[in-house]
């Protein structure tokens, strides 16, 4: 474990940290403590991690850590390459997101293995309450930034909701998952009630973000919805069917919002709006294209000409400085996550860990599809952040929690008793 949590995330951290480090030495005064504080700060997260999970004598998938570390360590470097990891002061609450999110991943493993996460189940309705009372509470007393809602500090509580409405939801379907099974040539007709019951649960928070025009975490909800129900019912239709609603109901929300207008228009043809909402996605593409298969080199780019490109579009920093292979590399590591994490759910003892757990590694997994989608213009920009490697406090506390959950669903045996 200690090569899988340890070793291998430094190995792909130092290469990248160093890289950097060369290219400023290359036409800079010496290297001070600020530059090496980043590799000191991740190796004490290393250290911790892997220490907090020794002693607790973890006992699941060793792939989750592994991955989670790895790619939180990409994500250090890319912040520190742009500019955005500063260690050596303290200027925006988005600085302690680092220790919170990794005390919180270890914390809600601890406090939910051994299967006591089962306990979780009952609370369903407290997990929708809390959620409801987030976004309206960001709603209400939230201010718009960038495209997005943010009370003061620049902090996003909403991101939150994510692991919250992925467990109460999850012990929904899990609850009712024999009679959302029912069906007739393979096509779902569960009872009624049941699917008021599932609508009626699921309706105020989406209603909410619709009204904050979230529509970006309103795609993704609903598209880890859909993957949780076909996990608890193994019937196709669902995630066919659904899909093709989502897209319809995208397709009738995005414009009639002012945000969701520029970014269709500037998805489809952005040298319309070349000096506009054009212009980023312009940016980027310019930078991507130029990385080439190999890239320009880790350091050695022009990241600063892509506006915000630590937040949305970090992914055009490894395509313009690492290329199509880097590019291809983080990609694995995600699947490699999200495939940890399925397996987690498919072993899962009890039916709410399980769909919890798929829901939790189909969210990860969503998350990354519709930002790297946008990045490359695939599909129109959501705002949703590339989890452990964008920028943005609130996101990294919440994708650390749902690590924290998966591991704690994994770690489902208690260790025998030592004489």
């Amino acid at each position: 474990m200690f090569l899988l949590l340890v070793v291998l995330p430094f190995l792909v951290f130092a290469p990248l940290h160093l890289s950097v480090l060369a290219v400023r030495l290359a036409g800079a005064p010496p290297l001070g403590w600020a530059d090496l504080s980043p590799a000191v700060a991740f190796l004490c997260v290393l250290a911790f991690v892997w220490g907090a999970l020794r002693l607790g004598r973890y006992a699941g998938s060793p792939a989750v850590p592994a991955a989670v570390l790895t790619l939180l360590g990409i994500g250090m470097a890319l912040q520190f390459r742009v500019g955005t990891l500063r260690l050596e002061r303290f200027d925006s609450p988005s600085q302690a997101a680092l220790p919170i999110g990794v005390a919180a991943m270890v914390g809600t493993w601890l406090a939910l293995r051994h299967r006591r996460i089962d306990r979780l189940e009952k609370a369903w309705a407290g997990f929708i309450a809390a959620s409801v009372l987030v976004i309206a509470g960001v709603l209400v007393a939230g201010r718009g930034f960038r495209g997005a809602t943010f009370l003061a500090g620049g902090v996003n509580p909403v991101e939150i909701v994510k692991p919250l409405l992925v467990l109460g939801i999850a012990a929904v379907l899990a609850g009712h998952r024999r009679l959302l099974r029912r069906g007739f040539l393979g096509i779902p007709l569960p009872p009624l009630n049941i699917v008021v019951t599932v609508a009626l649960v699921w309706v105020l928070p989406m209603l909410l973000l619709v009204a904050q025009g979230d529509l970006g975490m309103f795609a993704l909800m609903n598209a880890t919805l859909l993957v949780m129900l076909y996990a608890v019912t193994n019937r196709s239709l669902y995630l066919v069917g659904g899909l093709a609603a989502l897209f319809g109901l995208a397709a009738a929300l995005i414009p009639l919002t002012r945000r969701g207008r520029m970014r269709l228009e500037a998805w489809s043809n952005p040298f319309l709006q070349a000096d506009g909402s054009g212009w980023q996605p312009l940016q980027a593409l310019v930078a991507l294209y130029s990385g080439g298969l190999f890239g320009t080199g880790f350091g050695a780019g022009t990241p600063g000409a892509v506006p915000i490109v630590e937040s949305d579009f970090v992914f055009v920093v490894v395509g313009e400085e690492l290329g199509f292979l880097g590019c291809a590399a983080i990609l694995l590591l995600y699947a490699s996550l999200v495939f940890s994490g399925m397996r987690v759910a498919s072993r899962a003892g009890s039916a709410f860990a399980s769909c919890a757990a798929a829901g939790l590694s189909a969210c990860l997994g969503l998350q990354t599809l519709l930002n790297v989608g946008g990045v490359v213009k695939a599909i129109p920009l959501t705002g949703i952040p590339l989890p452990l490697l964008s920028h943005g406090g609130s996101s990294l506390v919440a994708t650390l929690v749902m690590a924290g959950l998966l591991l704690a669903i994994s770690d489902e045996t208690p260790p025998p008793e030592r004489p």
